[in-house]
């Protein structure tokens, strides 16, 4: 009998890590708004970004819209992955050199478990906002299979460029003066 409860036990701790674990958990334990909307897509460089509102990693949601108007870098990325986890500093560094100029990070969380995001982002200090992907439909709209990927929206809305793997802090600020505000001519 003992061993069929431990088996038991077991296989139960088995589905909950295939299908993201603490997700349930989260969920069974009142962890927040889970409303996840995603609008069709696909999401392709000229065009504008399909709007989104997913679980916050921490609770509530994160919304595309409340970004409006302003540049926006939306980061696919897991705590699992290597050059995702290079990137957290250089993502950092952007932040604060163009908090001026209104930039904004939207980190998502792609096929990963809710509470090795949460341990990493509070590892690094990372400060943006950071949602959870539970279904796989804003990976999907945006055309994500591999990690890490970066899409920069301007202020108008449209993805003004595409990266898979941020290599270096001059990459990454050439990618980010292209959804800045243009400065009026003096």
């Amino acid at each position: 009998m003992v061993g069929v409860v431990v088996l038991v036990g077991v296989l139960l701790a088995v589905v909950l890590v295939a299908s993201g674990g603490d997700d349930a958990a989260d969920e069974a334990g009142g962890g927040g708004d889970r409303s996840t909307s995603v609008a069709a897509g696909p999401a392709e460089v000229g065009a504008p970004a399909p709007e989104f509102t997913l679980p916050g990693l921490d609770g509530g949601t994160v919304a595309l819209d409340d970004y409006a108007g302003k540049p926006v870098m939306v980061n696919f990325w897991a705590s699992w992955c290597t050059p995702c986890r290079k990137e957290f500093p250089l993502f950092e560094a952007a932040q604060e050199k163009y908090k001026a100029q209104g930039l904004e990070i939207i980190g998502v969380s792609y096929n990963d478990i809710a509470f090795d995001s949460r341990a990493f982002v509070e590892s690094e200090g990372a400060r943006w906002a950071f949602a959870r992907d539970p279904d796989g439909r804003l990976a999907e709209t945006y055309g994500v299979r591999a990690i890490p990927q970066t899409f920069f929206i301007d202020g108008d809305g449209k993805i003004v460029s595409r990266l898979f793997g941020i290599t270096s802090a001059e990459d990454l600020d050439a990618e980010i003066k292209r959804i800045l505000p243009k400065r009026p001519r003096g």
